[in-house]
């Protein structure tokens, strides 16, 4: 083979390499990022997230979404002791402030998703009919809230419950405070509470299995969170995890979120 041929059989194989290696980048996406990033998250969006987190490594192959579940006071307990994780998706964006302060959160990274909105969860069929936030202080009736200090629907009940002025009634009647949405729910459905303030998104799921039914608070009433998401100034993979944030903040990342009862902060 002379010399001319072999130029020619390298240019070739020079541009299937180079076409083989665009078609990559267009089918992931285009400059797709790899390896791995951790993200701590709000244990009442772990439905939402743990879907986000698979879609986003079908449509990423070669990366890993590693999710970490609790309470809001308890990952930046977390973000706080380890200074590791790269994103942080809280049920409030309020408790982001002393990260901020701190010096742990990329304040540019930012954004809000979805609401977080309270509703009063009671157990099938109402027994003890209560329709709104002022019967959770009527003699009698055992109430569940979450953790006042560690969760967002913790803080969340006690604003309700000041704007509403039984504050002092219901906790009376409070015989458990939860660490996580999720275990308010498992209070109420064992039967050993007769009312929880829990978050719609979670409620919904319940009440649509038949196992509790959902009164809604007034608006004037209610204190709605704002779910969101912002980078860690601790982040060792930055570009992945900004693809990350960027994907569940899309229109098909909210998408989801809608699908398990989210209400998005946009619409």
């Amino acid at each position: 083979m002379d010399t001319k041929n072999i130029a020619i059989i390298a240019i070739v194989a020079v541009i299937i390499i180079v076409a083989g290696v665009y078609a990559s980048g267009v089918l992931t996406g285009g400059n797709s990022a790899s390896g791995n990033i951790t993200v701590l998250a709000g244990a009442g969006t772990m439905k939402a997230m743990n879907e986000l987190k698979t879609n986003f490594e079908k449509e990423h192959p070669g990366t890993t979404v590693n999710i970490q579940y609790g309470n809001s006071g308890e990952l930046f307990a977390t973000l706080s002791s380890q200074k590791s994780a790269d994103m942080v998706v809280p049920g409030d964006l309020t408790f982001m402030d002393n990260a901020k302060s701190k010096g742990y959160i990329d304040n540019s990274t930012v954004k809000p998703i979805v609401y977080h909105i309270p509703v009063i969860a009671v157990q099938k069929g109402n027994p003890k009919n209560i329709t709104s936030v002022k019967d959770l202080g009527k003699s009698g009736i055992k109430v569940a809230l979450g953790d006042t200090n560690g969760t967002a629907v913790g803080k969340q009940s006690i604003k309700i419950l000041n704007k509403t002025g039984n504050l002092v009634a219901v906790k009376s009647n409070v015989v458990v405070y939860a660490p996580t949405v999720n275990q308010l729910l498992t209070y109420l459905t064992s039967g050993q509470v007769d009312a929880a303030i829990v978050t719609e998104d979670i409620a919904n799921t319940s009440a649509s299995e038949g196992k509790i039914e959902i009164i809604q608070i007034p608006k004037d009433q209610n204190a709605i969170a704002t779910i969101g998401v912002g980078l860690t100034t601790f982040t060792k993979n930055k570009d992945l995890a900004m693809q990350f944030e960027d994907y569940i903040t899309s229109s098909d990342g909210l998408a989801v979120w809608e699908k398990n009862g989210f209400k998005p902060v946009n619409q």
